[in-house]
């Protein structure tokens, strides 16, 4: 556009020289589908913004499963850690035990050690997704490993495992 020179609308006259009823109308032409373009934009920023929200829930739902792993197995290895401490005398029992397969019910015990060791089969297996746990005892130190799936979780995702170590006097 050169300066100087007015604006020629689609009827190639100058807009000063159109009837006052044909103004405004050139201008309308000029517009057309400016609307519909304005409603497609806020719809594609909408979607935007219900994909981000949609994500931050799906990314919460996954923590909080994965958090709520991490609490049971804490427990389980402080309620074992617990039930090692209150009964002292049979350490040896619970030396080298070692936790694996699929959830089944508690069989009980002849002892207060072998029940100890059957609630804590129980725990394991039922309460964490392919989970394995170990209890290793050293001089007075016990150690008690759990580790469990994260699979169900996030893809691809190894085992995560916790390991809590206590001494016994």
């Amino acid at each position: 556009m050169q300066a100087g020179k007015p604006l020629r609308w689609i009827t190639g006259k100058r807009r000063e020289q159109l009837p006052a009823c044909q103004r405004s109308n050139t201008v309308r032409l000029h517009q057309r589908g400016v609307s519909l373009l304005e409603v497609m934009i806020a719809v594609l920023v909408l979607s935007v913004g219900v994909l981000g929200a949609a994500s931050l829930q799906l990314n919460a739902i996954r923590y909080s499963a994965s958090a709520d792993h991490a609490t049971r197995a804490t427990l389980i290895a402080r309620d074992v850690l617990d039930r090692i401490r209150a009964n002292p005398s049979a350490l040896g029992s619970y030396a080298a035990a070692s936790v694996t397969g699929a959830c089944s019910p508690n069989l009980g015990g002849v002892n207060v050690a072998a029940q100890d060791m059957a609630d804590f089969t129980q725990a394991v297996t039922c309460q964490l997704p392919s989970a394995t746990a170990s209890i290793v005892i050293a001089g007075g130190r016990v150690t008690v490993s759990i580790s469990w799936s994260e699979a169900r979780i996030m893809a691809n995702a190894g085992d995560t495992t916790l390991v809590v170590s206590s001494v016994i006097r």
